[in-house]
Formats: C-alpha cells, structure tokens, sequence
C-alpha cells in the first residue's frame, strides 16, 4: 500500500483480494451462465423491495428518497430513452447485510491499512455502544450520463473501487496547497456551478475503467466521475496511519466549507482518538508531522473525546506529546 501513492488501476485485481459475491451467493436461482454478473435486480432482491436509499439528480446534484424497489424499476426496467432524469446512487452502504458483509471482500492492501480496523476494537470502550464507523463497502449505481462534480471523499478518505459492470470516467488532482486552496474557494463561491473546476487545478490525472477493472485513489485526490454507460461498482473508504496529516487537512477544509456532518466521516474525531491512544498502547513510531497535528486536532474545543485509559483527553494528549519522541528514537 506504501507504494501507492498516486491513482492507480491495478493490473491483476484477480490476485488483490478483491471479492464480489457470485449471483448464486445472492441467491438468484436458475443460473445459466455460471458467471453471469450481479445486477441491481440482485442486490434489490437481497435488500428487499421497500430499502430505503438516496438517489441524486445529476443536473441539480441534489438528493431525493426512493426505495430500491423504486431504483431498480427506473435502472433496470425503464429503458434510457424514456428516463425522465439522469439519476446516480453513492451512497449506498451494505456492509451491515450478510450476504455482502460476507460476499464483499476488500483488496487485502486495504483491509492490512484500514486505521478503523486497527484500532476500533483493539481500544474498547465497554462503557459505549457507538458502532465501527460504517464506510467499508458501498455499492454505486449510475445509468449512463451520470455525473459526480469534484468533491473530496471525507476525511480525505482513501478508495477502492471496483467496476462490476458498465464504464466510468475521473479526473483527478492531488491535495496540494494549491489545489486545496482553489477547491476552498470554488466550494465557497456562490458561482460555483458555472466554474469548471479543473481548469483551476494542477497535475491532473485522468482514468477511464471499464468492467472488471479495480481502481485505487489514494489520500485526498479532488476527483470528478463521468459514467459513460449503465455502471455498477463496488467500492468503499478507509482511513490509514500514513496519511493522518492530509486527512486532518480535509477534515478542516470540511470545516471551513460547511459541510453538513451527514456527508463527513462518521465518529471521525473517536478515531483520531482511539489511534492516539493505540499509538501509546503498541509503542507505535510514527512521524512528528503525524503526532503534531493530531495533538493539535484533538485539542481543538470542540473535538470531543472519552479516553478509555486515560482520565481525560488532556492527560491522553499530554502522554502523547511526552512520549513520542521515546518512542521515534528507541523503535
């Protein structure tokens, strides 16, 4: 995983760990073809007729309630012609149903580096009930013409995704100070949807997937997604140790643009904290960037953290910046 550090197709998605359940695991039955692709037919099938989700208007990028039973009649059984707008689902997260909880399999780079994975239930609050952050497997439907404008996944989460079936699209920018600041800025404008944001941007990089390819966008890339045709993808985020300072610096560009917590990483500031502390607890060497801006997140006033083993999140705080640099020199 260390060696990804711009977007990258991976040539053998076959041999990552990349698993997607087969139609017979979703139970479809009468299978001719033994690998016959799953559809949304399948996952409405799973999900059941009245699943709620949130479907997006591609021209106005605004959400509006359906149920799946609503989406597949649109997706799948309502031919493009006669679609009356061009609609996208991403937010879909199914890590919570069996069939995909167990059918899904992440890339095994991204399973080994998931921070929430690595310290949620090695720091356990007994005391609480706030469940694992739940940003691990999405399934992303999108007819042909859809458009996702530039946004920052949150938290500057990185990203796999994988295309089942159909094509897809990206422009992608790395979080330089530059981008970062001219993306600030396009968020805040009240022009925003006459401005094309790439043509503000440096170093882009553009990416066209087509089925079966898997895709992985690292820390923080501003990106934009065009589907070409009917797309189904399987994707999903993940924080990691080794982006903690640019993930901290999207968490306060979210601040600075408002926006609204539904769309940020859910117990973002419980993660941080549970890391501090795992940091301690495994005697962990991390880079002083990484300790001086988490200590300087964590210690804004409106983070609110419940240490598990210390008395308060100043002690935790204090313990962290005492020990580190013990802990840089005898690792």
């Amino acid at each position: 995983f260390d060696s990804i550090t711009v977007p990258l197709k991976v040539k053998d998605p076959e041999n990552s760990g990349m698993k997607i359940p087969t139609v017979q695991e979703l139970g479809r039955e009468n299978v001719e073809n033994e690998s016959s692709k799953i559809t949304v037919n399948d996952i409405a099938r799973v999900l059941g007729d009245d699943y709620p989700l949130d479907v997006m208007d591609v021209q106005t990028q605004q959400n509006s309630d359906w149920t799946i039973s609503q989406w597949n009649n649109y997706f799948s059984k309502t031919p493009t012609e006669q679609r009356d707008r061009i609609r996208n689902v991403i937010s879909l997260e199914v890590s919570h149903v069996q069939q995909f909880r167990d059918g899904i399999r992440r890339p095994t780079a991204v399973e080994v580096n998931d921070l929430a994975d690595l310290v949620w239930e090695d720091v356990v609050d007994k005391k609480s009930d706030v469940p694992r952050p739940k940003v691990t497997k999405y399934i992303l439907m999108s007819v042909g013409n859809a458009y996702t404008d530039f946004h920052l996944d949150f938290a500057g989460t990185s990203v796999y995704y994988n295309v089942i079936s159909g094509k897809k699209k990206f422009i992608l920018f790395p979080p330089t100070i530059h981008n970062l600041g001219q993306y600030k800025r396009w968020c805040d404008s009240d022009h925003q949807n006459l401005v094309f944001l790439g043509d503000m941007l440096e170093d882009g990089v553009a990416m066209e997937l087509n089925s079966g390819d898997l895709f992985m966008i690292p820390c923080g890339y501003i990106h934009a997604v065009y589907t070409p045709i009917d797309s189904l993808v399987v994707g999903g985020n993940f924080l990691t140790l080794r982006d903690i300072t640019t993930q901290l610096k999207i968490v306060e560009v979210e601040r600075l643009t408002k926006v609204p917590k539904r769309f940020t990483f859910p117990h973002f500031d419980i993660v941080m904290g549970k890391t501090c502390e795992w940091v301690l607890k495994h005697r962990k060497a991390i880079p002083d960037e990484h300790v001086k801006t988490l200590i300087s997140h964590m210690s804004g006033p409106k983070v609110k953290y419940k240490p598990v083993n210390y008395r308060n999140k100043k002690e935790l705080l204090q313990e962290l910046e005492k020990r580190v640099s013990q802990l840089q020199t005898s690792l």
